[in-house]
């Protein structure tokens, strides 16, 4: 037995860091916020995901005005990949991703424990419209009794093949783990939504949508992490 346990931790770092990620959706939102009603914010995220795993997603950042480089950020193994992106033309292939370094994110664990703790929320139907489109209130609360709004939304999900909703409610309400405190019965991806929030108002509509299927592995021997 004892000649065993070397062993075993051998090959538990082994999964740990020998990771293959398959992704088979891209989708662009663009998110406006206007604060006092002022001039609004504007920002559109650009997001790569496997709607059959929520514990992992692409994002992307500009390096410089012909450079794109994307990030890998594996929740579940509190970890974040970079990579450079040598093409970017659609669809995506794995081998576009040339790896560059990664960094260790210890704290997501303990922060989603957390938010677990405070976060609350109710989603009620209001109606189906044509199109196959539905229109629900997502209402956020501060206090589990559910009696102070936090904020309020109006959101349209329109059905789908697989369950998306969970991309632009991550980004509608900012909390990675809504899809544990908010349940669809039909798959669906969030189409548009409004919300307000005190002296904030929030808009959220889907720019693109583009079926995809790539793989990415992250093997022990490329590692090299970054503090």
């Amino acid at each position: 037995m004892k000649k065993l346990i070397p062993l075993f931790f051998i090959f538990t770092f082994i999964r740990l860091f020998s990771q293959e990620y398959h992704f088979d959706y891209y989708l662009k939102y663009r998110h406006e916020l206007t604060v006092d009603k002022g001039k609004p914010e504007i920002r559109d995220f650009q997001h790569i995901v496997n709607s059959k795993n929520y514990f992992y997603q692409i994002t992307f950042q500009s390096e410089s005005k012909n450079k794109l480089s994307a990030i890998l950020t594996d929740f579940k193994n509190s970890l974040q990949h970079h990579f450079d992106l040598k093409n970017t033309d659609f669809p995506l292939k794995g081998e576009n991703f040339v790896y560059k370094f990664s960094v260790r994110i210890p704290s997501v664990k303990k922060q989603f424990e957390n938010e677990a703790k405070h976060r609350f929320f109710k989603a009620e139907l209001l109606d189906k419209r044509d199109g196959n489109l539905y229109n629900y209130s997502i209402k956020e609360f501060s206090d589990e009794k559910m009696n102070k709004e936090r904020l309020s939304a109006n959101v349209v999900f329109a059905g789908f093949n697989d369950n998306l909703s969970f991309v632009g409610l991550r980004l509608l309400f900012d909390y990675h783990e809504i899809y544990n405190k908010i349940k669809f019965e039909n798959n669906g991806i969030l189409k548009s939504a409004t919300g307000k929030s005190n002296n904030r108002t929030y808009a959220l509509t889907l720019l693109a949508i583009e079926p995809h299927d790539f793989d990415i592995k992250v093997n022990e021997a490329q590692l090299r992490f970054k503090d």
